[in-house]
């Protein structure tokens, strides 16, 4: 039984900003912090251009053209389009129709897509961040920005993924201002609430699963109550039923004004919801859920139907594609973390509310979306990437797990392990960095050394799935023909047996087009997917695009002529 839960503001909440004004280490973690994401968003600009179009960009396109025509025909006049059949918010389309409407000079739809990702990558990397040092001070904060900016797979799809980056991103941010709230209970500024609605908002207009957190908001504020009241009940007091009728009143009012922001901003980015909200919400919901994909995935040295995989999909995924450290020190926080939960309920004597509650936001935005993933069992496909919006709160629990090591170790008179932790770990960050470098750009393509890294993944699980390698062969053909016909006389046919855009983008148009047919065609380029690469065993390999001795996409001749 629960016999002591301060439900006041503890001071070591309040600790982090504090100490950033009295020169200690905290205010050196801030403005490592700082120059450690400066620092990413200077590489990532530097090398924006080195991420060809994916395979899902095109279609992000023409949603956003359908958002951005509605809204030149409801301000400008004409007739309305039929927006029934939009089952996607537009954060990312609408604001990137209108930047390539304004701005069709300043480069391609794709690259400026590309940068657009990218600021929402550095948005999640900014919010786990703040949410860190808001939970465990500036040292976790700059842990947390650390594993995270090194997980291969989000820094990777953060420079060109239109979908699951911006849901990545917001989402992060939405958890940031839960934990802002919670952290200043009982009675946060309405700042924080209206903060909540915004962030709620964005994320929602990402993607419909960006519902979660106000979800979480609506959860955490339940146990706060539940606990504050239930606790009185338990020194003996009488139940103030009208007390408990202020507070949830209170509270109420507040989930409905963050409801009413993030319904705001959504219908800002959603026009479809104009038309009729409720059918639009539930039609978009239904489509998340049961996405009825009907291609085949490879993992696991087969070829699985997407919508029959094995149980064992998302922990494979998540066991074979996150760098080592991440994996021990989320085991090591859940375990450490129930342990002292036990503790706690054992003792009944429990930290201040807003401790407990603000710690536990990261970590279930982390596990409740994977249950419910297991749970549901929806079609999924491409890896994890259905799922890359949990890699910033894991980066988080991860940095909180890592900062209590180093303090127990302090505080145990074992000096020593409190610098051989963060050692290394900052060891093994450092040998994923080398694979990332290796793997450029495709860094979303890795897979850590213990499941035998990149060359045990292929033809064993799913590579470039989404064509990123495409640029690469693309700009090898442009140099090539160039070698063979630098007069420019004769304009090459190549022949591919899927979507041609991702290469498209990237050829020179004076010296090719794009062939439909085998016959005729001089080229064949394919990535490995569902092993099109092998089509035509006749055909003469002129160039594999291929990192750390893997290929990602093949170069073939069907002319003679056309390889000399």
């Amino acid at each position: 039984m629960m016999r002591n839960v301060n439900t006041t503001v503890p001071p070591t909440i309040n600790a982090t900003m504090e100490s950033l004004t009295k020169g200690s280490p905290a205010k050196r973690f801030f403005y490592a912090s700082a120059i450690l994401l400066c620092f990413v968003a200077l590489i990532g600009c530097m090398t924006v251009r080195d991420y060809g179009m994916t395979w899902d960009e095109p279609f992000r396109f023409g949603g956003g053209d359908q958002k951005l025509g509605y809204y030149q025909a409801l301000f400008v006049g004409g007739e309305l389009p039929n927006m029934q059949g939009d089952s996607y918010p537009g954060l990312f389309d609408l604001p990137l129709a209108i930047m390539q409407e304004a701005l069709p000079e300043w480069g391609t739809r794709s690259e400026k897509g590309h940068v657009y990702s990218l600021c929402f990558g550095l948005l999640g990397m900014l919010a786990m961040w703040r949410t860190a040092a808001r939970i465990g001070g500036e040292r976790a904060g700059f842990i947390a920005l650390v594993l995270l900016a090194t997980v291969p797979r989000y820094y990777g799809h953060m420079f060109f993924n239109p979908k699951d980056i911006p849901l990545a991103g917001t989402y992060a941010l939405g958890v940031w201002t839960v934990v802002a709230l919670l952290s200043r209970l009982p009675w946060p500024a309405w700042r924080y609430v209206v903060a909540i609605g915004l962030a709620a908002g964005v994320a929602l207009s990402a993607r419909i699963a960006g519902f979660l957190v106000l979800c979480y908001f609506g959860l955490f504020i339940f146990l706060f109550l539940a606990a504050k009241h239930g606790v009185a009940v338990a020194r003996g007091n009488p139940f103030g039923v009208r007390e408990l009728f202020v507070d949830l009143g209170v509270w109420t009012f507040r989930g409905v004004v963050a409801g009413l922001v993030a319904l705001g901003v959504l219908l800002v980015f959603w026009p479809t919801l104009h038309m009729n909200p409720f059918t639009s919400a539930g039609n978009a919901l239904e489509t998340v859920q049961s996405y009825g994909w009907g291609g085949r995935v490879l993992m696991d040295g087969y070829f699985w139907e997407a919508m029959d995989l094995p149980i064992y999909y998302i922990p494979y995924w998540l066991i074979f594609t996150l760098p080592e450290s991440v994996q021990l020190l989320f085991v090591t926080a859940i375990v450490f973390g129930l342990l002292r939960f036990v503790a706690y309920a054992r003792a009944g004597v429990w930290p201040p509310a807003a401790v407990v509650l603000s710690r536990l936001v990261p970590v279930f935005a982390t596990l409740f979306p994977l249950a419910y993933l297991l749970y549901a069992d929806p079609t999924l496909y491409d890896g994890m990437r259905h799922y890359l919006f949990i890699l910033p709160p894991m980066a988080c629990v991860c940095a909180l797990a890592l900062e209590w090591l180093i303090r127990w170790a302090h505080r145990s008179g074992k000096r020593y392990l409190s610098f051989a932790l963060p050692f290394g770990v900052g060891v093994a960050v450092l040998f994923v960095v080398a694979d990332m470098v290796a793997l450029h750009p495709y860094q979303y393509v890795y897979f850590n050394r213990t499941s035998g890294g990149l060359p045990a993944a292929y033809m064993r699980d799913e590579t470039d799935y989404w064509g990123l390698s495409h640029q690469e062969a693309a700009e090898w053909l442009n140099q090539y023909v160039e070698a063979i016909d630098p007069a420019g006389r004769r304009v090459f046919k190549v022949h591919q047996r899927y979507t041609r855009w991702m290469l498209q983008e990237a050829l020179d148009p004076n010296r090719f087009e794009m062939w439909q047919s085998r016959e005729g065609a001089d080229f064949f380029v394919s990535i490995t997917r569902f092993n099109l690469h092998s089509s035509y065993p006749e055909a003469e390999l002129l160039h594999i695009v291929e990192r750390q001795g893997v290929p990602l996409c093949f170069i073939y001749s069907f002319n003679s002529k056309a390889s000399k």
